[in-house]
């Protein structure tokens, strides 16, 4: 069984029927406010001079199932952003922990979801299913994209191509919604990036969602689900699933988790004015 007292910080649990979901937080990243746009001057204080964002990901345990949902940043990203990749999955001693996980959901390609599954030029998972949405997949690795990105985009898809190239022989496409079977659907939820998908757990009368980067900033984003992000694929997409992913988390009461909470707990969404509120459980 994976050892899951590994986090910078005390890990957050809870059970769906079944299921046993952990909180594996990868430390942190600092954003720039500069990455929001079409902030009041009040939203603007609040993530000024930066936003912090979380870096959750997530162990489901699911009979003998270990299932990785994301797997932070690994050294990649520490340049920029040094309190990311605290995982350090690349550990010697996480060797068991590695070997221990069955299937990889990768809720979209972005290096700080997907650095942890790769060190230097190799897969740290080999055996896993690793789960991706084919849009997303064929995006990120179409050949001709670094060529027809906008220049400052260009070093972020190379990295990601970089990533991709060791795992593609663990990759299993889906298109659309999807059955992993013992009560774990992945939903797609674009427009953070076109392939982004969100995993529901179901077990028993409970439920539980994994909404990866639907929400980046609880600062901002829960009170106002229009403020755009500068690194979503297409920003007005983006607003439209968050907000019908928001009416529906409120309407039915599902507990929730995001990536870049500050927090790792587990919540529900309540009502507060013209926006939305986070309750840790």
């Amino acid at each position: 069984m994976l050892d899951t007292d590994i986090a910078p910080c005390p890990t957050a649990a809870t059970t769906v029927g079944d299921l046993t979901v952990t909180a594996l937080p990868d430390g942190y990243l600092d954003i720039p406010a500069a990455y929001f746009s079409n902030l009041t001057p009040e939203e603007a204080e609040r993530v000024t001079p930066a936003a912090r964002f979380g870096a959750n990901t997530w162990l489901i345990e699911a009979g003998d199932r270990r299932i990785l949902v994301d797997a932070g940043s690994g050294h990649w990203l520490k340049e920029r952003f040094p309190a990311s990749g605290a995982l350090d999955w690349a550990g010697d001693d996480r060797a068991r922990d590695r070997a221990d996980i069955t299937d990889i959901i990768v809720t979209h390609m972005h290096a700080d979801h997907i650095g942890g599954l790769v060190a230097g030029a190799a897969s740290l998972f080999p055996q896993a299913e690793i789960h991706v949405q084919a849009v997303e997949w064929d995006f990120w690795t179409d050949e001709a994209l670094p060529t027809s990105a906008p220049e400052d985009r260009r070093p972020l898809i190379a990295l990601i191509q970089s990533l991709a190239a060791p795992l593609k022989n663990q990759i299993r496409l889906h298109s659309g919604e999807t059955d992993l079977g013992h009560g774990i659907r992945l939903a797609p939820a674009p427009g953070h990036t076109p392939g982004h998908q969100i995993v529901h757990l179901s077990s028993g009368p409970d439920q539980l969602l994994l909404l990866a980067d639907t929400v980046v900033s609880d600062a901002l984003q829960f009170a106002n689900p229009e403020v755009r992000y500068a690194l979503d694929s297409d920003p007005d997409q983006a607003a439209v699933t968050r907000k019908k992913l928001f009416e529906r988390l409120t309407a039915d009461g599902i507990p929730f988790a995001a990536t870049h909470l500050a927090t790792e707990n587990f919540g529900v969404l309540k009502r507060l004015g013209e926006g939305f509120c986070f309750q840790p459980l």
